[in-house]
């Protein structure tokens, strides 16, 4: 991990040293997990009709990631307290599936101490490396902490999602497949941007967006779409005089996500 010692004695901080924060949780679909199958409703004007299936979340998955990932982030935070550090910089994820449904969640930073009388209430954690963390400074922005928004939701297989369409319609949208990986990207990003204004920031500086897509059986001749999404970025809020915070938080792009 490289430590830009210079540019953080620039600004005023001086590196602590490394911090890391690790938690093993049991991930599974079991407790919570619910179709996306909707039901056929009778028609005043006609025979029975059939609504669309409807995005439906995986609470307990849903919550056993986010408490892996969250409990790591806290762990390292508590790590660099310990150490007499204000914030950790350059923070980075990292997630392994150990055996069967058991996976480990690590966060990994470089612990920093500022050098003013102005200390943080509460230890802060950024993904941005110390150039950005100093560019962001002088800017007039101090980072909240990281921010992970997750959004899960399963959606019924039927006509609009089956793959096999492709064979009779090449080279076609599978209308299903958007409306789900839609939903739960609207879902993530709602879910960061709350999470922000949890920490009293004004803005979210986003440094990813990853989403996966995959069929799980649910029942005898019965599968049913997942899909995932999470967003990444750092809380920012002002603190020069004259920018009142804003009533809720704006998803900034920081770099391309290509």
């Amino acid at each position: 991990m490289t430590v830009h010692t210079s540019v953080l004695s620039a600004a005023g901080f001086d590196p602590v040293g490394p911090v890391f924060g690790t938690t093993v949780m049991d991930v599974g679909w079991t407790g919570g997990a619910s179709c996306g199958w909707r039901p056929t409703y009778p028609s005043r004007r006609g025979p029975a009709v059939a609504l669309p299936p409807r995005p439906a979340g995986h609470t307990a998955y849903a919550r056993a990631l986010r408490g892996g990932r969250d409990t790591a982030l806290d762990r390292m935070c508590r790590a660099a307290g310990a150490l007499g550090a204000d914030g950790v910089v350059a923070v980075r994820f990292t997630e392994q599936r150990l055996a069967g449904r058991t996976r480990e969640f690590r966060a990994l930073g470089v612990a920093v101490r500022s050098r003013g009388r102005q200390r943080p209430g509460a230890v802060f954690s950024t993904e941005l490396a110390a150039p950005e963390f100093v560019t962001l400074l002088a800017a007039g922005w101090v980072p909240a902490g990281i921010v992970r928004g997750l959004a899960v939701a399963v959606r019924h297989e039927d006509w609009r999602t089956a793959s096999s369409l492709g064979f009779l319609v090449p080279n076609t949208e599978l209308a299903g497949h958007t409306e789900l990986i839609t939903h739960v990207r609207a879902e993530a990003r709602r879910d960061v941007a709350a999470r922000a204004a949890a920490l009293g920031a004004d803005a979210v500086l986003t440094s990813g967006l990853r989403s996966a897509m995959w069929a799980t059986g649910a029942g005898e001749d019965h599968t049913d779409q997942v899909a995932e999404c999470v967003v990444t970025g750092t809380a920012v809020a002002r603190f020069h005089p004259g920018h009142p915070p804003s009533s809720s938080p704006t998803v900034l792009p920081l770099r391309s996500t290509r």
